[in-house]
């Protein structure tokens, strides 16, 4: 039992220590940018996973609410509106 956990815990040293230096060398920080790309995709909705059936079809949907906030903002009365911009504000 002793020279099974003596063992185990030189051998995980061992794989630590190889994990430690190919995580610090070239290749494995490219290996950690495309871990934290594909996480930042499916925290993000998979969109960059997507294929490009899915984002054309975000896209139109988006298009289309764009273009429907411009005809009602359109339609706003100036001077029923209740911002005021001052020149200050606008040059900070």
């Amino acid at each position: 039992m002793k020279n099974k956990f003596v063992l185990g815990l030189a051998l995980g040293s061992v794989v630590g220590y190889g994990a430690s230096k190919y995580l610090t060398s070239e290749s494995g920080q490219k290996l950690l940018e495309n871990v934290k790309t594909i996480r930042g995709d499916f925290n993000n909705g998979g969109v960059g996973l997507a294929d490009a059936k899915i984002v054309n079809s975000f896209n139109e949907r988006t298009d289309e609410l764009k273009q429907q906030m411009l005809n009602t903002a359109d339609k706003i009365n100036d001077d029923d509106s209740n911002i005021v911009f001052d020149e200050d504000d606008i040059k900070k």
